[in-house]
């Protein structure tokens, strides 16, 4: 039985549970295209944002569990960004970094 996106739910870094909102992966790989290489060109990095989002739902989709890790999505994400744009892929790390390390 194919488990829908809006049944699943994402294990953030402290433990708490949140509903998986594909909107919030989108926006983070848009920050970081538009921070790097896409900052003169925000429709090129809405548009990589759009194609990534949509190969990381259809993997979470494919999870036959309800609950899956923020750094197992984050490795699909870097993983699907290397496979369209490596520069972004770096973007997005070095992105992703300097947000953990303000949350510390």
């Amino acid at each position: 039985m194919e488990m829908k996106l809006y049944e699943k739910f994402v294990i953030k870094r402290d433990g708490r549970l949140a509903y998986w909102d594909s909107f919030r992966i989108q926006a983070a790989i848009f920050k970081a295209a538009a921070y790097g290489k896409y900052a003169k060109n925000p429709v090129a990095a809405n548009d990589l944002a759009n194609n990534v989002t949509k190969v990381v739902e259809k993997y979470i989709a494919n999870l036959e569990f309800e609950k899956v890790p923020i750094d197992e999505i984050q490795n699909v994400v870097v993983k699907q960004l290397r496979d369209f744009d490596t520069e972004v892929a770096g973007d997005f790390l070095k992105y992703k970094t300097e947000r953990d390390i303000k949350r510390i």
